[in-house]
């Protein structure tokens, strides 16, 4: 078994479903701006977990009380997380602060991500 199919099984296990919110495409407001479409929403797997309080105390603001650390799955993935995603878990909305791949030799194995509910 493949680092990928370990990381998704696992994920998978301990993990939960949850919904990717990627925002819509602008509509022009006629003032010169847009405004944004409706969410598309896409289906993931992902394992969540808080950061540990020491984590907070070092990082010097870049994370805040109640930031979640979140393991996505690529399995069954159509697209790339964004920073300008939001997560939808257990019914709360999140707004995402960092996403970085897992991908040694190129291939991703997970996304992790930095999310907020503000």
């Amino acid at each position: 078994m493949g680092l990928i199919q370990t990381a998704s099984r696992l994920i998978k296990k301990h993990g939960q479903a949850a919904t990717l919110l990627r925002p819509g495409e602008g509509i022009p407001d006629g003032g010169g701006g847009t405004i944004p479409g409706p969410d598309t929403e896409h289906p993931i797997t992902l394992l969540s977990a808080t950061y540990a309080v020491e984590l907070q105390w070092i990082a010097g603001g870049l994370l805040a009380v109640g930031d979640q650390r979140v393991l996505v799955s690529v399995e069954g993935l159509t697209l790339d997380p964004r920073t300008t995603d939001k997560l939808r878990i257990d019914g709360a909305t999140f707004r995402t602060i960092r996403v970085s791949p897992l991908a040694p030799a190129g291939e991703v194995i997970f996304w992790e991500m930095q999310v907020r509910n503000d």
